[in-house]
């Protein structure tokens, strides 16, 4: 029997890189964006009302904010609309085992890819930081945990996996 009980406490550290570039000092964190399925509405003939069915592999726009401290170079190279950004967030997850009281840790990985769609360079007030932002549409989408990939949307090329099973294998066999 195995009593082993393994939480995810925290983030232990984390950084951005954009093209294999680390990006020091961007900000001091980053919201995932929402992946949020397009749905139709089913009702008819022998359905007592309606419900919304989500469409397997067609997503909403999917827009991931990356939030700067303060406006520079940077943020400019991320803001340019003609050029795919290529930007990967890597993280060290804290990790606690309850049955032994050891500390570990496990990579995080997200890969996202698309272009600028807005940016905001932010405000200036004395002795505080820009907080300037820009906002890529991801037309990619990876999340790894310890090198398991658990998510991957490619919507450049009709791609959707979930938990390693390609949930769209089936659909590409009749179009």
């Amino acid at each position: 029997m195995n009593n082993k009980l393994i939480i995810p406490q925290v983030i232990n550290c984390f950084n951005v890189y954009r093209d294999g570039d680390r990006q020091i000092g961007i900000a001091t964190e980053v919201t995932l964006p929402e992946i949020a399925y397009k749905t139709v509405t089913i009702e008819g003939a022998g359905i007592p009302g309606s419900y919304d069915e989500a469409v397997i592999g067609n997503f909403d726009s999917i827009k991931q904010t990356i939030p700067f401290n303060n406006l520079d170079t940077r943020m400019i190279d991320f803001s340019n609309p003609m050029e795919v950004q290529n930007i990967t967030m890597r993280a060290s997850q804290q990790m606690g085992d309850t049955s032994i009281g050891v500390t570990s840790y496990r990579g995080i990985r997200v890969v996202e890819k698309g272009k600028c769609v807005s940016f905001n360079p932010g405000k200036i007030k004395q002795a505080d930081k820009m907080d300037a932002t820009v906002v890529i549409e991801c037309m990619y989408f990876l999340l790894e945990i310890d090198g398991q990939k658990l998510i991957e949307i490619d919507k450049w090329n009709g791609v959707y996996v979930v938990n390693g099973k390609d949930l769209l294998e089936q659909s590409r066999k009749y179009c």
